[in-house]
């Protein structure tokens, strides 16, 4: 927790347009074409909205500060059940185990662990692995019975990440079959299929029936996608300090293997450190799969390692490693709540009072005011009741996902000068147009159809445009 609070101290940018999903179907229930945004007939499919629904209450509750809380106690899950993994693969080494879920959940705190959906699919996909193990270990068919449960859970909370389910599914059910020569473990598979099979109809339940599981395969190899936004973007050592501590890590943990003196690694976790990897390398977002299994094959490796012979057990160690814990203890308690006390219910101080303007400066009326802001603005917007030209729901905005027009590409046309500004206001008429600083294509824009009713006097250098006449 005090890691994670002093690496991460805000809200993801995502947040926004989450929360706009939440209340709009807590007050009208479940939508299928864009309610958000200013375009008309795009076909959409929720995949989160039981998670926004849940997200929306908590910040109604306890605001910014709440979110973050969550987040936090969610965190505190997924390394407890890491925990429970490692102690399950090295028959109950406490020192082990406590030190896998460490690394492990540092390295997932460097991307991963923020206000998303992502760390609900987190437990989900940690708890599946943990019956798994439990089903391998007590060959007892009853654990079997929670998967369609998870299912279930996934596919209404976060159905981006419900194949996940399958893919660790495979390796078990790989490993089940009786092959000495390939090293495949052999117990029964029957049970495991069975409850694939029920874990898929299971997947079926849900607002959207079959389209909630065939959307994921809309927008996968969209170029444009990949290439516009950083986490879809592939794997690279070099690209940033997170992704150099993946590379090392990997490396850190394929040497382990190779010295390890038992070298009976298990086939199902092989294929799960190997498979995870391939979709990590694909893509930066795929990285957190493959994190939290990369050090789970360690803790049956080195099951009987005594990592006390490496400690001398000196007075002063001792004294050090006692007074390093009350400190760390302290340090929590004083620092977690101040910064869960300081996260905001805004995305920045900058944006918050540019809406506080628009809404002073705009008369009331029944429709929402169209604006054009960018991807990254776009959700908050939408959050203070106005219709964007687009938001961070990226998939929403591909034609092979709404059926009707590729606005992302357009948007990432115009921002790199292909489209120019006249076009784009010729085409939709915004109602309003934000500016967010120099570099935003719409700064040196003139036209006697819009006046400026804001504009910044500091760094920012943000701008709100205003068509004459509203």
């Amino acid at each position: 927790m005090l890691f994670v609070a002093l690496t991460n101290n805000t809200v993801d940018n995502d947040t926004w347009y989450v929360l706009t999903e939440g209340r709009y179907i807590t007050e009208n229930g479940v939508f299928y074409e864009d309610v958000l945004s200013m375009h008309d007939g795009l076909n959409v499919v929720v995949q989160n909205y039981g998670f926004s629904v849940v997200f929306y209450w908590i910040f109604s509750l306890f605001g910014g500060g709440g979110l973050y809380v969550s987040m936090l106690l969610i965190n505190l899950l997924i390394c407890y059940l890491i925990y429970k993994i490692c102690m399950l693969l090295s028959d109950k080494n406490k020192n082990l185990s406590f030190i896998m879920m460490v690394v492990t959940d540092i390295l997932l705190a460097g991307y991963f662990v923020c206000t998303r959906a992502q760390m609900i699919s987190y437990v989900l996909f940690l708890l599946l692995i943990y019956i798994l193990e439990l089903y391998v270990k007590k060959r007892e068919t009853r654990v079997l019975f929670l998967v369609p449960i998870i299912s279930l859970l996934q596919i209404n909370i976060h159905a981006s990440l419900w194949l996940m389910i399958f893919l660790v599914m495979l390796t078990y059910i790989i490993d089940s079959i009786k092959l000495p020569k390939l090293k495949l473990q052999g117990y029964k598979t029957w049970p495991l299929l069975a409850t694939a099979v029920v874990s898929a109809l299971v997947g079926l339940i849900n607002p959207y029936g079959i389209r909630m599981i065939t959307f994921m395969f809309l927008n996968y190899f969209d170029s444009v996608q990949k290439d516009f936004i950083a986490e879809l973007q592939s794997f690279s050592p070099f690209s940033s300090t997170f992704c150099m501590a993946v590379y090392c890590s990997i490396v850190l943990v394929a040497m382990l293997y190779v010295f390890a003196k038992d070298k009976n690694i298990k086939a199902r976790h092989f294929l799960m450190f190997f498979g995870f990897l391939a979709l990590g390398l694909n893509t930066i977002k795929g990285l957190s799969q493959f994190i939290l299994v990369m050090f789970l094959p360690l803790a049956y490796l080195y099951k009987n390692f005594d990592i006390k012979k490496l400690i001398k057990r000196d007075i002063l160690r001792q004294s050090f490693a006692f007074w390093g814990e009350i400190g760390i203890i302290c340090a929590s308690v004083l620092v977690v709540p101040l910064v869960s006390l300081s996260v905001e219910s805004v995305p920045n101080q900058k944006v918050a009072k540019v809406v506080d303007v628009i809404d002073e400066k705009v008369a009331e009326r029944a429709e929402p005011y169209t604006i054009y802001a960018n991807y990254n603005i776009g959700g908050y917007f939408g959050f203070r009741g106005y219709k964007p030209y687009i938001d961070s729901r990226s998939e929403y905005y591909l034609k092979s996902v709404n059926g009707k027009a590729d606005i992302l590409k357009e948007h990432v046309d115009f921002v790199e000068g292909r489209i120019s500004c006249e076009t784009l206001v010729e085409k939709y008429n915004f109602d309003l147009i934000f500016v967010d600083g120099k570099s935003d294509p719409f700064y040196d824009y003139k036209s006697e159809m819009y006046e400026v009713i804001y504009e910044s006097n500091d760094e920012y250098h943000t701008k709100v445009l205003r068509r004459i006449g509203i």
